[in-house]
């Protein structure tokens, strides 16, 4: 867009239409010619872009959205380091602001994708690439705030979490009987608190729906 005028138009009369990426994802490629030719033929409807000429389809989501990671950076959970399982953001990755499907899509065959493969993002999908992400593989300035907001928010979370998980990998006959009737089971007894929480969150829970079968 930066090098072509405002008025440019190809010989089938197309505007600019971008497929960003360092390298663009194949997939990405093929459906916006297909959707294009498509439309030129009269067959499909016109392929909604958005105002940076991009398929919107494609680029419409945040790669954060997509990330099997994402789960992590709500907890307030991050990786200190590369090879670590939690989120990238605190060394370096720009997901929650980059729009790129690529999590979602795979990098070739529906296999890879930057995040999926250990990599935080850089913004290789996005007009400011590369002077406005650089330097590279360093925590952004924006994560002081909003992974510091996550993690006490993610602490909470957490513990809440486990306390329903623990109740409810709990069978019946486990609070009958007061222990878990299995050489092979290691679970502790709640105590008086965690009851009392308990007690509370079932009513809670019930609130509202019929106690007939």
């Amino acid at each position: 867009m930066d090098f072509l005028p405002s008025d440019y138009r190809s010989t089938l009369g197309l505007p600019v239409v971008n497929i960003p990426g360092c390298s663009p994802v194949g997939d990405n490629f093929t459906d916006t010619v297909a959707a294009v030719l498509l439309f030129l033929q009269g067959i499909g409807p016109l392929p909604e872009f958005d105002e940076l000429g991009r398929p919107a389809w494609l680029f419409n989501e945040t790669v954060h959205r997509g990330c099997n990671r994402a789960g992590f950076y709500e907890e307030g959970d991050f990786a200190e380091e590369y090879g670590d399982k939690e989120c990238l953001v605190e060394i370096g990755c720009w997901g929650p602001v980059v729009q790129c499907n690529i999590n979602k899509r795979g990098a070739i065959n529906n296999m890879g994708g930057c995040m999926n493969t250990g990599s935080p993002c850089i913004g290789c999908t996005m007009p400011g690439f590369p002077d406005a992400f650089s330097p590279f593989y360093k925590r952004p300035p924006g994560t002081l705030v909003s992974s510091s907001a996550s993690k006490v928010h993610g602490a909470i979370i957490r513990a809440l979490r486990n306390h329903t998980r623990f109740f409810n990998n709990r069978t019946r006959r486990w609070d009958e009987q007061g222990h878990v009737p299995n050489g092979w089971g290691n679970v502790r007894e709640p105590n008086l608190i965690e009851k009392a929480v308990h007690f509370i969150y079932k009513k809670v829970q019930k609130m509202g729906s019929s106690s007939k079968i």
